[in-house]
């Protein structure tokens, strides 16, 4: 396997495992938002291929936003959207597989926003606009040093060795 094909693995993996964190831990806030002092964060296995093809995808356009002088915020804008889009392709493919059901069970639910009057389609929700405007904001520094620990892993170097 290629160097590029390693660190491109790598770094899948490594959006995956980081994505399915961030939702846990964000899922355990609106738990204590709701005065649920215990904060149980929850999510999906599935969600590890979502969050690892942002890792995929965002650098490439992150790179010619950036070439082309686009300020940051309006770069967040766009990753913002960026993350709707996939949100939105990967529940409407869950759906038709199965994994959401909407408006069934919330446990064989991947996600399912259905009953949210800022919803499209139970699959994505206006009401995630802050969320993912901030994520898309920090999303460069995060690709930055995901990249490095991704390319020292696929050279079997430590990521000290890199910077």
């Amino acid at each position: 396997m290629s160097l590029n094909a390693r660190r491109t693995w790598i770094r899948f993996l490594i959006f995956g495992v980081l994505g399915l964190a961030f939702e846990v831990f964000g899922t355990g806030l609106s738990q204590l938002r709701r005065g649920r002092i215990v904060m149980r964060g929850y999510s999906s296995p599935w969600m590890i291929p979502v969050y690892g093809m942002l890792g995929v995808i965002f650098w490439p356009i992150a790179a010619r936003l950036r070439e082309w002088r686009i300020p940051l915020p309006l770069r967040a804008v766009v990753y913002m959207l960026g993350i709707f889009a996939v949100e939105f392709v990967s529940g409407m493919i869950f759906l038709a597989v199965g994994l959401n059901k909407i408006g069934g069970s919330r446990e064989t639910a991947v996600w399912d926003y259905s009953g949210d009057p800022y919803a499209l389609y139970g699959q994505i929700s206006l009401r995630f606009v802050p969320a993912w405007y901030f994520l898309g904001f920090i999303a460069e520094r995060v690709y930055l040093w995901v990249d490095t620990w991704a390319t020292a892993l696929a050279l079997r170097k430590r990521a000290e060795d890199l910077l």
